[in-house]
């Protein structure tokens, strides 16, 4: 590495650091907690005696900015579990419910159906938060717990993460298509190669005594329980924080792996597109005891054939709900743009 690169990989590190300090003040700020709450107030006494809110997303995981959004779910009643969450007409009537009762604390109130999730979005004039509310299930709620797992694993990993996010920001990636969410899980996917976090499989492993916990059909417990979880999670490299968010990039300007595989989050593997479905029934059941999964999965072979399978764009596999795709991103839109950052 010459002079020139050597500063500006110190001048990078020396941004995302203080970026970090800047978020942790956020997070830890007791005036944006007591918004936070107000906000949350506000939409259940909308509508009275309706269920309950909650926040997931960003705000949850602690790598919020001072202008981030806040997302929330609206529980109407007995439906975190996924009761409406095939409902899509459903969905949409709960926001017309919503969008009607709204006093005049939600402002610019504007419903966003182009997202996998029909959305409400809008400012909440009190506390000047913008919001995006969904009424699907909670299963984004217990992912966010999850990703808030794997950021405290290893310092190295939020690290990451922020820098790959604010490398995102300054070029304008983010948007409904692509959201914080989808790039949180390209980069703890190449965490897992890296063997700095284990695999969903070993989280699975660790909580074979706790009692299923079923969102949209899915086994969610390893959600749960998570702080008795944390001294047994050790990374097995020791590698730099810069050398890995390198190595996040040179992984993602791989185009013929991400043309051929998906990713596995569930193994932290690379499972051919071509087979993706029958290799991972295998490979689950030569793994271990883990039925209450792959019968849904079985069940999802159709959807699951139209979620994978496409060589152009990179695949992978939700966490949670194993038969869909995290991010369809379409590789020759950004592939220029990782190969570039990965040879800088």
């Amino acid at each position: 590495m010459n002079l020139e690169l050597l500063r500006e990989k110190i001048k990078f590190c020396h941004q995302i650091e203080c970026l970090i300090s800047s978020i942790d003040l956020i997070n830890n700020d007791p005036v944006v907690k007591e918004c936070l709450n107000k906000l949350k107030n506000s939409i259940e006494n909308c509508v009275e005696n309706s269920g309950r809110v909650y926040i997931f997303g960003s705000r949850v995981y602690g790598i919020a900015n001072a202008d981030s959004d806040v997302d929330l779910y609206f529980d109407t009643g007995d439906c975190f579990s996924g009761k409406i969450a095939d409902n899509y007409t459903r969905q949409l009537q709960l926001i017309d419910l919503f969008v009607k009762a709204a006093n005049k604390e939600f402002i610019g109130l504007k419903i966003i159906t182009e997202t996998r999730i029909p959305i409400v979005r809008f400012i909440h004039d009190p506390t000047n938060l913008n919001c995006d509310l969904h009424f699907r299930s909670g299963l984004s709620v217990l992912n966010s717990e999850l990703i808030k797992l794997y950021l405290t694993m290893d310092e190295r990993v939020r690290w990451v993460v922020i820098a790959v996010k604010h490398w995102a920001i300054s070029l304008k990636l983010l948007s409904d298509d692509f959201s914080t969410y989808s790039l949180i899980w390209l980069v703890l996917y190449v965490m897992m190669h890296y063997k700095i976090v284990p695999p969903i499989v070993d989280l699975w492993k660790m909580h074979h005594k706790h009692e299923p916990n079923y969102t949209e059909g899915w086994d969610t417990r390893i959600c749960f329980n998570n702080d008795e979880l944390k001294p047994k999670l050790f990374s097995k490299t020791n590698l730099s924080k810069w050398e890995l968010l390198r190595n996040v990039f040179k992984f993602y300007s791989d185009s013929v792996t991400l043309q051929n595989y998906v990713l596995c989050t569930v193994l932290g593997e690379l499972l051919p597109k071509k087979t993706f479905y029958s290799t991972f029934i295998n490979k689950i059941n030569a793994t271990g005891n883990y039925q209450c999964q792959i019968e849904k999965f079985e069940k999802c072979e159709t959807l699951i054939n139209t979620n994978f399978g496409s060589f152009n764009r990179i695949e992978l596999q939700n966490p949670l709900k194993l038969c869909n795709s995290v991010i369809p991103w379409l590789r020759d839109k950004n592939m220029n743009l990782c190969t570039k950052a990965g040879n800088s």
